[in-house]
């Protein structure tokens, strides 16, 4: 909010290099609940091969024999003549030479390997076989040395049939050059031919979800602490290649076996397996606002739809926000219900498309799209929050009070840091949700955001994550108008990278996930916030950037020091006295340094510092982030601190110089 901060430029210390920062007892605005979030979409191997916790690659056989091996002479194919189902048409056919001996059968590599953890893992295929047989399913490495087995045995029988195996590892294997077998008794079945579907490998999931989350992912995106999800997407949800190709969430629900998949926009297999339901339960299990994005007739290829086209895309959409919220006795409401979810989910916002000013998106959108979909979706959910996905032009009367507009800004850090203003002077009558952003690229004398042919930043960087601070601390203080922010692509599979830098990488090995240095700035953010901003007054933000916000007990200063000097930052607290307060600070060896698999090199620290009538004494060097969190009894340190952070106990700070 403009009002809640005073620019006094000869606020500076005297005692060195300093500054004094004065926090107003008076509350200024709310702040959202759901202030720092996530946004999710199937990109870079995120979902699948990523957060769904499925291990297999290619389990649907949609991919020709991608993935998939032989054992012992036999030779696979695809059959297309024993569908699953109408929706997994092809089929992995084996067959076992007449003069087999041994173990014979096949394999999945995964992607790109399968970590094996000691843990149950929970195996499952179909299978269609006229032959009687015992199944050994394993996993093990390329060498062959098996880490953990299990037996089953099929009775033969002309239909598809389920079955389903616990592999206990004996032993963790050393990396994730692994594979998981089926094999047999090649004299048993010699001379057979068997068809497998579904082929399947899980882990433990993230709160024991069947069909769930990789743990180890989950857990990460957790410990952020955000407090929304938007979710599908992205361009994932529009398609790429014509409309056919967009994301169809009556698709993505119900049995796996009724789950086709598609191309996703991002060009690689999407089995959706991670559908409609499975994000709802994301955002039910780790407590997150989800905000539901709405295919609205533009694809990335520029297929705009003509608006006498445009209402089937409505029903549609119409019909998935029944399914969500509609009563049992509803039509998709009862489908919703026969899945085992009597009860509806709590949907509150949507968002009307994905980036609309894109993709020749704009006139269409602005004319008639964005108005179609919002007439429709108010008229039976009057309640609802519609966000704009094009921001920049009107919301419309219809809509006005409840309409949002998405922002998204990706750059380098200068340019972030330009833009700490930017909600400052901007229309006060339509709330903002910043749904992306991100420093992609390293500062380069171009004026420019950042320019696509050239290269990007792998991971990202200190001084990107101090940029993105000094641009939240501008948001979180014009929280009168600004909802929520998120970093974006939020997952990234290291070896098969489409959009990079990301808050989260991983391999399939859970050793290598990655908490970013932005992953770390965004927590700690997220982790500190209050219910109101607290006005401040000090100098022109720049090279220190600041806000407050508070609740009745206590106030979270955040600071940011972007390519200043190390400073001492003397903070007045109104009811601090001489308690203590706790410091967090995210910070580096120097601006390009960052966290990648295994080599972490981002500090994450928290000290209690002793106020002083008030005055709480902090030192924040160059591209340090910081927040402050002081209880105002005076009786302790205030913020909840990530559990990634570590504790230092002194009585003062003093940063390293």
């Amino acid at each position: 909010m403009r009002a809640s901060i005073t620019w006094a430029a000869a606020c500076l210390v005297a005692v060195g290099r300093g500054l004094d920062l004065s926090v107003s007892a008076t509350d200024g605005a709310a702040v959202s609940p759901f202030f720092y979030g996530m946004m999710f979409e199937e990109i870079n191997y995120s979902g699948d091969g990523g957060l769904y916790a499925e291990l297999i690659e290619n389990r649907n056989i949609k991919q020709n024999t991608t993935s998939y091996g032989s054992i012992g002479g036999a030779t696979i194919f695809i059959n297309n003549e024993n569908p699953l189902s109408p929706a997994l048409a092809q089929s992995l056919q084996i067959t076992i030479p007449r003069n087999a001996t041994g173990r014979v059968g096949f394999f999945n590599k995964g992607f790109d390997g399968i970590g094996v953890l000691q843990q149950d893992y929970q195996a499952s295929f179909y299978i269609k076989s006229v032959a009687n047989a015992t199944f050994r399913v394993d996993l093990r490495s390329i060498e062959d040395e098996v880490f953990g087995s299990a037996e089953v045995s099929l009775t033969a029988s002309p239909n598809w049939q389920q079955l389903n195996a616990t592999i206990t590892p004996s032993s963790q294997a050393p990396n994730a050059n692994n594979t998981f077998a089926v094999t047999f008794d090649g004299a048993e079945v010699a001379g057979q031919t068997m068809y497998f579907n579904l082929v399947s490998l899980f882990p433990p999931t993230f709160k024991d979800r069947p069909n769930g989350l990789r743990r180890d992912i989950a857990e990460a995106m957790n410990e952020m602490g955000a407090k929304f999800l938007r979710f599908p997407g992205g361009n994932n949800l529009e398609g790429n290649y014509g409309l056919d190709s967009r994301w169809k969430w009556n698709q993505t629900v119900g049995p796996l076996t009724d789950r086709a998949g598609r191309i996703g926009a991002w060009t690689y297999p999407n089995t959706d397996g991670l559908g409609l339901i499975e994000y709802l339960e994301w955002t039910i299990d780790m407590g997150l606002t989800p905000i539901l994005g709405l295919f609205a007739g533009l694809t990335l290829d520029d297929v705009n739809v003509p608006e006498y086209q445009l209402q089937p895309y409505i029903d549609d959409a119409m019909n998935e926000l029944e399914f969500l919220l509609g009563d049992s006795d509803t039509t998709y409401g009862a489908q919703r219900s026969a899945l085992g979810y009597p009860e509806p989910f709590d949907i509150q916002h949507v968002e009307i498309g994905n980036e609309d000013n894109l993709n020749n998106g704009y006139q269409t959108y602005s004319t008639y799209r964005y108005r179609r979909f919002a007439d429709a979706v108010l008229a039976k959910y009057p309640n609802m929050t519609i966000i704009s996905s094009a921001p920049g032009f009107d919301i419309p009367e219809q809509s006005q009070g409840q309409g949002w507009a998405d922002y998204h800004l990706y750059g380098r850090p200068d340019h972030l840091v330009s833009q700490h203003h930017q909600y400052d002077v901007l229309n006060r009558s339509v709330p903002v949700l910043a749904g992306e952003v991100a420093v992609v690229q390293g500062n380069l004398p171009d004026p420019s955001g950042w320019n696509r042919s050239l290269p990007r930043l792998e991971y990202p960087n200190m001084i990107g994550a101090c940029a993105e601070a000094t641009y939240m601390i501008g948001a979180e203080r014009n929280a009168d108008l600004v909802q929520g922010i998120t970093y974006a692509p939020l997952l990234n599979r290291i070896g098969r990278t489409q959009w990079y830098p990301d808050l989260i990488s991983f391999t399939s090995d859970p050793r290598d996930t990655t908490r970013s240095t932005s992953y770390l700035v965004n927590q700690l953010f997220a982790h500190n916030v209050g219910s109101t901003v607290a006005p401040m007054s000090g100098p022109q933000p720049g090279p220190i950037y600041y806000s407050a916000t508070k609740t009745d007990s206590q106030y979270f200063v955040k600071l940011a020091n972007y390519n200043g000097t190390d400073t001492s930052v003397r903070v007045t607290i109104p009811g601090g006295g001489n308690g203590t307060a706790s410091f967090s600070t995210v910070s580096a060896p120097d601006g390009l340094s960052y966290n990648s698999p295994r080599k972490i090199v981002t500090q994450s620290r928290t000290t209690q510092v002793t106020g002083q009538n008030d005055v709480f004494t902090v030192d924040i060097a160059n591209l340090m982030v910081g927040v402050l969190a002081a209880n105002v009894s005076g009786s302790g340190g205030g913020g909840v601190v990530p559990t990634t952070l570590q504790t230092v106990a002194t009585s003062t700070v003093r940063l390293p110089k």
